[in-house]
């Protein structure tokens, strides 16, 4: 999760009577107040450039949002959006399952489209080396990664099926980007690490599409707390020469339910942005919606579910 901070947004439509949201997360310390910053922070990113263009939010998701039916099972409409996207950077929030089953319907729809594809996970390598070793189904939840508990939602079996269920398909292999212990001093270091890693997978496999999953702050194409993110890195890369072939999208949804941290261990909670245009605009129960001008957005676009629902752990040990 975003740590607790201060935020002061402005609905950018200019000419409408939305109003000036006041936000300031130290002097609230509850975890629904904490999701509905971020999501109000996602919004206002994207909808600021539609500001300065007249058009109303909420008219262009109605124009523009692409209808998802089953996120594993993607349509031709889907692909015709994405096909031009070298790097495709999925953000999630730890804990839910909806972006996982994104990423399985996403892979299965390229490669069927003629694409070889790589899939790279916010993983550790060192402890998903039983299966990079011998890549079978027996040895994904035998894995390092699987068995050790998790305090951040990641190690669950919606993030396992990933593995099993593209594990057969001859046009897809998987690598892990995480961090291993002593790939950096300082935890600041961990994007540009995780960049490197990435970036190095892209060099060996010029010719595949690339699609990554990480937790939503690693994949935003502009600084975070002043600091850059591994997607704004990437984009930035000169050797690499993707900043037109890059599209980084968060997970936003309407309501249900969660399992993440939020200083006491993993706990399930409860969201709600019924309110929100995303939730209202239109009423598909999952969509895809890319952002017609990429300037001071977090994100390319989003991919909508109606529902978020709570992972289940593969090692889960709640805390006392």
């Amino acid at each position: 999760m975003h740590d607790n901070d201060s935020y002061k947004t402005k609905h950018p439509l200019e000419g409408t009577k939305k109003p000036v949201f006041l936000l300031t997360a130290r002097a609230v310390d509850t975890h629904n107040f904490i999701m509905k910053t971020r999501h109000i922070i996602s919004v206002v990113s994207a909808i600021s450039v539609f500001g300065v263009q007249g058009q109303d939010f909420s008219t262009y998701i109605k124009e523009n949002a692409i209808k998802i039916d089953k996120l594993d099972s993607l349509n031709i409409e889907v692909y015709k959006s994405l096909v031009t996207y070298k790097l495709i950077m999925i953000g999630e929030m730890h804990g839910t399952n909806e972006p996982a089953k994104f990423v399985i319907g996403l892979t299965r729809l390229l490669t069927e489209m003629g694409d070889s594809v790589q899939v790279g996970l916010e993983i550790p390598s060192q402890q998903m080396t039983k299966y990079l070793d011998q890549p079978k189904d027996s040895n994904i939840l035998s894995s390092d990664f699987f068995v050790t508990k998790s305090y951040d939602g990641k190690a669950s079996f919606a993030w396992a099926e990933i593995i099993s269920r593209l594990n057969k398909n001859p046009k897809v292999r998987f690598f892990f980007y995480d961090i291993n212990k002593g790939d950096c001093q300082n935890s600041d270091d961990r994007d540009s690490v995780m960049y490197i890693k990435v970036k190095n997978e892209i060099k060996e496999h010029q010719r595949w599409k690339t699609i990554t999953l990480s937790g939503n702050i690693h994949n935003m194409l502009i600084p975070y707390k002043n600091k850059s993110k591994m997607a704004l890195y990437l984009i930035k890369d000169n050797e690499l020469n993707l900043s037109d072939k890059v599209c980084s999208l968060n997970h936003y949804y309407q309501s249900g339910t969660m399992l993440n941290n939020t200083g006491n261990g993993l706990t399930i909670h409860h969201v709600n942005n019924s309110e929100a245009d995303y939730s209202n605009a239109v009423d598909y129960e999952n969509y895809l919606l890319i952002f017609r001008v990429r300037a001071a957005n977090r994100y390319s676009g989003i991919y909508f579910t109606r529902d978020v629902t709570a992972v289940k752990m593969v090692n889960f040990i709640k805390d006392k």
